[in-house]
């Protein structure tokens, strides 16, 4: 318990984060965000959620993209533009958000 008043006094002063920092925002962010959102959740029924996917799920998906194995425009297009370090970077953003 007395180490419980320095560490909220420190948490205060900006010294310690109140909680767990999201990951960096991709650079590929802004071209997700008007569908899938900042926060990974879909803006109307046809867009999926993101937000709390497993990596492996997400992972797998964009490189379906990617290759041409599954087909949406934009999709393809984005994750085509994307390196391998930027696809991880988008899929380690999403997975790591809490979902519905």
């Amino acid at each position: 318990m007395r180490f419980l008043l320095p560490a909220m006094v420190a948490m205060l002063a900006g010294l310690l984060p109140a909680s767990a920092e999201p990951p960096a925002a991709p650079r590929f962010l802004l071209a997700c965000a008007p569908c899938h959102g900042f926060d990974g959740i879909g803006h109307d029924d046809r867009t999926p959620n993101l937000a709390g996917q497993h990596r492996d799920y997400l992972h797998s998906q964009l490189a379906a993209f990617r290759a041409g194995q599954r087909k949406h425009p934009q999709m393809n297009f984005f994750s085509g533009q994307m390196t391998p370090e930027e696809l991880h970077e988008i899929v380690d953003y999403y997975s790591a958000l809490s979902g519905r």
